[in-house]
């Protein structure tokens, strides 16, 4: 404290920069330590100070560095080192790098344990859920009630014990693998004496009659049939297992006294090969085995036997066999040689018994589930937004009409437009092309909100990535800007992606093999990752991000999508990038999904944010557009236009009436919130997971200029 008494009760000096050398400086250093009190220059003497600041002060003149703080406390590290006085500032350094080396071992390792136990939570619920299933048929088929127990067993099973106190299950059937309920487990096991779920319960219907553990595999619910995925997929503990199968026959030749059939019940890609032996069923059952044509529904029922055919697990031999539905196999729609996907879509009644479209269609469902499975997961309320609309959201016209009037006979006037309070609401109505507006209504009372249903547009378009009606995905989020819309569009995609590799592998190998044999048709010399490659990199890798006008830049500086090949499009700031340019920026430059955002005003709808700062004409909008290889844009979304009179200045300019969109109006004049949104075509999310070519082949019922057929 004298120290900074004396120090500070000296008089101030003065320095004049413009005339201050290096030589100066170092004088003033030394005058100033020079004159404290006495005890200060002796300290400074033995530990050499005066000397080292010196030094340091010198090079610090000498080079001038832009950061002269930093450069300072590095000449103070530098002197430490040669004394061999490491500082208590370093030692810390390094027993935090010690610490945190340490830490990121353990979260390693409890990252490693997480998964191991969420895989097992989910083994254990799968467990759980078809115990239940199981309890709750072994008590429908006569377990009684008051407390009493009922034993389970027959046909060589294992007991399985139910009472009040819950359910003890044999050592035998602890740790099986999932995938089956304990009677599958057990090999096949009755309750109470009588019959389990697909047994014959005494209906006459076995030609042999022998006795054989019932079926302990699930049926499907409100049938008495197991569906061909669970018998592909039972243990070898299954065998010898008595089961009821129905679907639809694919295949059928008879070799003398054996005719070989394989029916498909859709459930999986895989079909189930029957074995019919004429000596070992009635006369009238031979005869209607061997005369099931191809697309025959029938009803087999037999014990499962291990196949000896290679790539086969199991096959039935049948002991009963009931066509329900015939067919004529010669004149049946869909022949057993291969037929093009272009002659598929004029019979698409038919086309969901193709092997090619029931894949697709499995993943189709898949990644609807994934969609509301992520978004209830992440607390989003799912809206029905409406059909038919008086608004344009996109602001471009293609529309399709609703009217009441009869086109037949002259439409009302009034002046020279037609009087549409004639028509059935009293005003022009349309199809939606879109669910945002009346999602964005519900996302200002409820926070986050997706909407999920088919949209129409009225586009003339023949390409193989339109479709007149196709489905969207759209969710809006209240109180979101556009990066964090950014991220959920992005988790949304990976989670749709990642859910079809989990649980459609045999669907997606299937799909595999058949692109690689219609490119090997078509003489494709095919250079690109297989399909569950590219899956598998969307899944494992964050998306890319970059600014429109940094994308128009790229594109910009080469001459075609690929050498030699010019643009159809040449890029151009202010225009919407095509798709040639998209799918550069993802298949070249980025090889996987990129985000591209900041668009200029003058491409993107009324309703997306001004962007603030831009320059005059170079306004842009916080749009933003998720591009992925092979299709181009799959997701298109913004940041919405939350305040008022930026909104209406760009109605006007766009020449939208107000009185169109008065309830979107409103929202911004009571209780307004930034808030964001995008919308997803569910088909090109198909078209990607399944690897087809068109989008024609990614929904049941194509609507498309020109066609519509069912």
């Amino acid at each position: 404290m004298k120290i900074l008494a004396n120090l500070q009760s000296r008089p101030r000096v003065h320095i004049d920069t413009r005339a201050t050398s290096a030589a100066s400086e170092r004088r003033l250093l030394t005058t100033v330590t020079s004159s404290m009190a006495d005890p200060v220059p002796a300290y400074l003497e033995k530990h050499s100070i005066t000397g080292m600041l010196n030094g340091i002060v010198e090079d610090l003149v000498k080079e001038q560095p832009a950061d002269p703080i930093t450069f300072l406390i590095n000449g103070l590290l530098k002197e430490s080192t040669k004394r061999g006085q490491e500082t208590a500032l370093l030692q810390r350094l390094n027993e935090l790098k010690t610490t945190l080396l340490k830490d990121q071992q353990e979260v390693k390792g409890l990252a490693a344990e997480k998964k191991a136990l969420e895989e097992e939570i989910s083994k254990l619920q799968y467990r759980v859920t078809h115990l239940c299933l199981t309890i709750d048929e072994m008590e429908a088929g006569g377990a009684t009630s008051g407390g009493s127990s009922a034993k389970a067993s027959g046909g060589g099973g294992v007991g399985v014990t139910v009472s009040e106190s819950g359910v003890k299950l044999p050592a035998s059937l602890i740790g099986v693998p999932p995938g089956h309920t304990p009677f599958s487990w057990a090999g096949g096991v009755a309750v109470g004496g009588a019959p389990s779920a697909g047994a014959s319960a005494g209906t006459g219907t076995s030609a042999k009659g022998a006795s054989a553990p019932s079926s302990g595999l699930p049926k499907e619910r409100f049938s008495d049939r197991v569906a061909v995925a669970t018998l592909l997929k039972a243990s070898g503990a299954a065998e010898g297992t008595r089961v009821v199968v129905m679907g639809w026959v694919k295949t059928n030749r008879t070799q003398k006294k054996l005719c070989f059939m394989s029916i498909n019940d859709g459930s999986c890609a895989s079909h189930l090969q029957l074995v019919v032996t004429k000596d070992e069923v009635p006369e009238a059952m031979w005869e209607a085995a061997t005369g099931a044509g191809n697309g025959a529904s029938v009803r087999v029922e037999g014990c499962l036997k291990a196949s000896p055919k290679e790539g086969q697990k199991w096959e039935l031999p049948v002991e009963s066999i009931e066509v329900l539905g015939p067919s004529d196999g010669a004149k049946y729609p869909i022949p057993p040689v291969k037929i093009n996907l272009e002659t598929l879509r004029a019979i698409t009644h038919m086309r969901p018994r193709t092997g090619v479209m029931g894949a697709v269609m499995r993943i189709r469902n898949s990644l609807a589930y994934a969609t509301h499975n992520f978004f209830q997961q992440s607390g989003f309320m799912y809206v029905h937004a409406p059909l038919i609309t008086g608004a344009d959201c996109e602001g471009a016209g293609e529309m399709f009409q609703v009217t009441t009037l009869d086109l037949a006979k002259p439409l009302p006037k009034l002046g020279n437009d037609v009087d549409y309070t004639k028509d059935f609401f009293g005003k022009p109505a349309f199809l939606t092309v879109s669910g945002q507006l009346n999602g964005e209504y519900y996302a200002c009372a409820f926070g986050s909100i997706y909407t999920f249903g088919p949209t129409f547009r009225a586009e003339n378009s023949n390409t193989t990535r339109h479709l007149a009606e196709f489905w969207m995905i759209e969710p809006e989020i209240a109180f979101c800007d556009l990066p964090k819309n950014m991220d959920c569009a992005e988790s949304y995609l990976r989670h749709c992606f990642r859910h079809v590799l989990e649980n459609n592998a045999d669907d997606l190998a299937f799909l595999e093999e058949f692109e690689i044999n219609r490119k090997a048709d078509e003489g494709i010399v095919d250079t690109e990752a297989k399909l569950r490659e590219r899956l598998e990199v969307v899944v494992k890798n964050d998306f890319g991000r970059l600014p429109y006008t940094e994308a128009i830049e790229i594109v910009s500086k080469v001459a075609g999508p690929r050498e030699g090949v010019p643009w159809e499009f040449p890029p151009v700031w202010g225009q919407e990038l095509q798709t040639e340019h998209e799918k550069y920026l993802a298949e070249v430059v980025y090889k996987k999904p990129v985000i591209v955002y900041n668009y200029p005003k003058g491409c993107k709808a009324f309703y997306m944010r001004m962007n603030e700062g831009c320059a005059p004409g170079k306004e842009t909008v916080a749009a933003m557009d998720v591009l992925f290889p092979r299709v181009g844009e799959m997701v298109g979304g913004s940041q919405r236009e939350e305040r008022l009179d930026i909104l209406l200045a760009k109605m006007a300019e766009m020449g939208l009436k107000e009185e169109d969109y008065s309830g979107y109006l409103d929202t911004r004049r009571f209780g307004s919130q930034p808030h964001a949104g995008f919308g997803v075509g569910f088909e090109r999310l198909v078209l990607y997971a399944t690897g087809m070519g068109n989008i024609r082949d990614a929904i049941p019922f194509p609507r498309t200029v020109g066609q519509m057929i069912h």
